[in-house]
C-alpha cells in the first residue's frame, strides 16, 4: 500500500489512487488496523458499480442516485479522490434528472474505479 504522491518531471505530479496512510489516520487506525477493510471496500464498490449500471440501463435515477452516493462515501473513506470525485459528479446529474449524461459520467466513474479496485487487490 503506498499513498504517497510520486513526482513526474514531465507532467507534474503523480497522485495516489488512494491514500491509506491518511485515511488510516483519519479513522484513527494504524495500518494494520485498515488493512482488514480493504476487501470488504473492493467487493462493496463492486456491487454499487453494477447497482449503478443497472440503474443506468434501466434508467432508474433513483438507483444511479443512491448507488453512486454509496460508491463517493466508500471512496472518500479511503483517500480515493479520483473515484469519490467521478462518483459525486454522476450523483449529482443523476439527482437532477440529466439522463443524457449519465453514460457518460458512468463511463469515467468505472475507470476512475478500476484503477482503485487494481490497487485495493493488491494492498
Amino acid at each position: 500500500m503506498t499513498g504517497k504522491s510520486s513526482k513526474n518531471s514531465a507532467s507534474g505530479p503523480v497522485r495516489a489512487v488512494f491514500d491509506p496512510v491518511a485515511a488510516s489516520a483519519d479513522m484513527g487506525l494504524t495500518l494494520e488496523e485498515f488493512a482488514p477493510l480493504l476487501p470488504k471496500a473492493a467487493t462493496e464498490i463492486r456491487l454499487r458499480l453494477d447497482a449503478v449500471r443497472q440503474g443506468v440501463a434501466d434508467d432508474d435515477l433513483r438507483a444511479v442516485t443512491l448507488n453512486s452516493h454509496t460508491a463517493k462515501s466508500i471512496a472518500a473513506t479511503l483517500g480515493a479522490e479520483a473515484t469519490r470525485q467521478a462518483a459525486l459528479d454522476l450523483e449529482l446529474c443523476a439527482r437532477s434528472g440529466d439522463r443524457a449524461s449519465c453514460p457518460r459520467l458512468l463511463a469515467e466513474l468505472e475507470e476512475h474505479a478500476a484503477a482503485l479496485l487494481g490497487a485495493l487487490d493488491k494492498a
